[in-house]
């Protein structure tokens, strides 16, 4: 019984530490920006840096998904690839090569 119990309970810890989330579901209104999750594109673009954000509550997703487009505009950007979200507890990491398209 209490071995049984202890292995439920490392099983529940476990599945709860990290999950990974698919990003299409947040929203961004900068139109100057391609954003590719999943599929890389289909035309030339030149890899400028890896950049990512972080936050936990009361931050959501979409405003750090805004962080993260600045960041990529900041450093001379106008897509990003590859752009992933994890979640850990209450924490957010959303991150994401930014890219030139040609």
């Amino acid at each position: 019984m209490n071995r049984s119990f202890l292995l439920i309970l490392a099983l529940i810890m476990i599945s709860s530490c990290t999950s990974t989330s698919s990003i299409s579901k947040l929203n961004h209104d900068n139109e100057s920006m391609e954003i590719y999750m999943a599929k890389i594109p289909d035309k030339d673009f030149q890899e400028l840096s890896f950049i990512e954000v972080r936050g936990g509550v009361p931050m959501s997703p979409n405003s750090l998904m805004k962080s993260l487009i600045q960041k990529a505009q900041d450093d001379g950007a106008n897509g990003l690839i590859n752009v992933r979200m994890e979640t850990k507890g209450n924490m957010i990491h959303i991150s994401g090569v930014a890219v030139k398209f040609q």
